[in-house]
């Protein structure tokens, strides 16, 4: 088994375990192989994540498509504290399903969390999803939620919905920003 046999396992499946087995070593040599060799080790929530994971992993991608410029900070760090570079800014992805607001209401919303990254990010990008399909997406300043630790959207309305925004003006909207020192 060569090193370059473990790169390829791992690029390959994106999960440590899968790739060891693939070669025939312990998860842990696999591991180390791939640090010496400078590999990032950031797995693939998308395949192998929770179901909140994959649903986040779909908005980073919906993201990625409608803002090709936006360099992926999740593929050079694991779990990285903010989803994407967009010319120096950083933007967190917020994806959420349409949920009932309580037991004894008919009414839906959408609840994003903004924890811990409403103090790195510039943008938060939320990304309502209804029917598995893209409904709407919201484009928000950090300057506006910087004490919030959530917020949330109702199907019928709500505050938030002056910063609604359309799929097709994100990439504008960020190659109209003045360019800024880079995140990292």
């Amino acid at each position: 088994m060569s090193n370059q046999a473990c790169i390829e396992a791992y690029d390959k499946h994106k999960n440590l375990k899968l790739a060891a087995d693939e070669v025939g070593i312990k998860w842990q040599q696999l591991y180390t192989i791939l640090i010496k060799e400078g590999v990032k080790v950031t797995g693939d929530k998308a395949r192998y994540g929770s179901d909140s994971d994959k649903l986040a992993a779909e908005g980073e991608r919906i993201f990625k498509e409608l803002v090709p410029i936006a360099k992926d900070l999740n593929a050079e760090q694991f779990q990285s504290k903010i989803d994407f570079d967009v010319l120096g800014y950083s933007v967190d992805v917020k994806t959420s399903t349409l949920k009932k607001s309580n037991c004894r209401s008919e009414s839906k919303r959408w609840a994003f969390s903004l924890k811990k990254q409403e103090y790195f990010a510039d943008f938060f990008v939320c990304i309502a999803i209804k029917d598995n399909k893209l409904h709407k997406i919201y484009l928000i300043p950090c300057e506006l939620v910087r004490y919030y630790q959530s917020i949330s959207m109702s199907e019928n309305g709500s505050k938030w919905d002056d910063y609604l925004v359309k799929p097709e003006d994100l990439l504008d909207f960020f190659k109209s920003l003045p360019t800024k020192e880079t995140v990292h």
